[in-house]
C-alpha cells in the first residue's frame, strides 16, 4: 500500500468519523490545533485504524503523534510489521 492511499484510508476515516472537510486534511495538518479532535476523537480515530491495519495501536506511540503525516508512518510500520509476521 503507498503512502497516497493510506492517506486517501486516513482522510476517509475523519471525513466519516469526525465530519472533517477533506480539504483540511493534509500532510502537516495538526490533528489537534487544525482539526479541533481531542484525546476521546484520538482514541476514536485508533479504533478505526486497528479495523485498518489489523493491529493494536501501542497507546504510548499514539501519545506522540500529532500531524496526518505522523499517521501515515504509523500505518506503515504496522503494516509492515504485519506482514513481516505473516511470513
Amino acid at each position: 500500500m503507498t503512502r497516497e492511499e493510506i492517506q486517501q484510508q486516513i482522510t476517509k476515516i475523519l471525513v466519516e468519523t469526525f465530519e472533517i472537510d477533506p480539504d483540511e486534511v493534509k500532510l502537516d495538518t495538526n490533528l489537534y490545533e487544525d482539526l479541533d479532535l481531542d484525546s476521546i476523537d484520538a482514541i476514536d480515530m485508533f479504533v478505526e485504524l486497528s479495523q485498518f491495519t489489523g493491529r493494536r495501536v501501542d497507546p504510548e506511540v499514539a501519545r506522540t503523534l500529532r500531524t496526518v503525516d505522523d499517521i501515515i508512518g504509523l500505518v506503515e510500520s504496522e503494516l509492515a510489521a504485519k506482514a513481516a509476521e505473516s511470513s
